[in-house]
């Protein structure tokens, strides 16, 4: 732990600082990029002295991924506010959410794509509370997620009764593909227009909800 000359505010205010270095080695070069040690020179801190606030660099990553869910669900919480109808406030959570994915090409891939160790990896360990408290950060986004689609199927009394859970799975699982396509490049590779694909598949992809 930090040496207790510092108060508590003090230290938060450099775990804070550590984080947000952290997070822009990895927004702008990705996960390959990120060790304790680059975090370190550019914070000016031998490894000893970071490992005091950060005592493993999973835990970090648990911070970044805390941080990172926390601006997907400002985003998306915020396009659906944004939307008069259920189905504007569906459409737009989708695309911000499309948004995100391929302008953060590298926090997306750590959030949705790096198979790095989840919660219930880290039941029982050290690390156990801070995991489940960024675990709680991502369940927002799908619980989010999960309402606008209830909302919006509760109002199309037409629509076959479908859990909106797994509507949501469903929704999420099809935005990712196409964004995955999309940051890896292969979508340019064998699409004949890739930008006007790209809106075409996604709009057929937000019809397995909006029907």
């Amino acid at each position: 732990m930090p040496k207790m000359t510092r108060s508590v505010e003090e230290v938060d205010a450099v775990r804070e600082k550590i984080l947000n270095f952290a997070f822009s080695i990895l927004e702008k070069n990705g996960y390959e990029s990120l060790s304790m040690s680059k975090i370190g020179t550019k914070m000016k801190m031998t490894a000893a002295n970071l490992y005091n606030y950060y005592a493993s660099k999973d835990e970090l990553l648990i911070a970044i991924h805390k941080k990172a869910y926390a601006k997907l669900y400002d985003k998306i919480s915020y396009a659906v506010e944004m939307g008069d109808t259920p189905l504007e406030k569906y459409s737009n959570m989708a695309y911000a959410f499309v948004d995100f994915g391929i302008k953060n090409v590298n926090i997306y891939d750590v959030m949705f794509s790096r198979p790095i160790r989840q919660y219930s990896d880290y039941i029982g360990t050290p690390q156990e509370a801070l995991s489940y408290d960024e675990f709680r950060s991502s369940l927002k986004v799908f619980f989010l997620a999960i309402k606008v689609i209830r909302e919006y199927r509760e109002s199309r009394l037409d629509l076959e009764k479908v859990d909106p859970k797994i509507l949501a799975i469903q929704s999420i699982s099809a935005l990712h593909g196409i964004i995955s396509l999309h940051n890896s490049r292969v979508l340019y590779q064998i699409a004949d227009d890739p930008d006007d694909d790209f809106k075409k598949i996604v709009e057929s992809a937000l019809r397995c909800v909006s029907g």
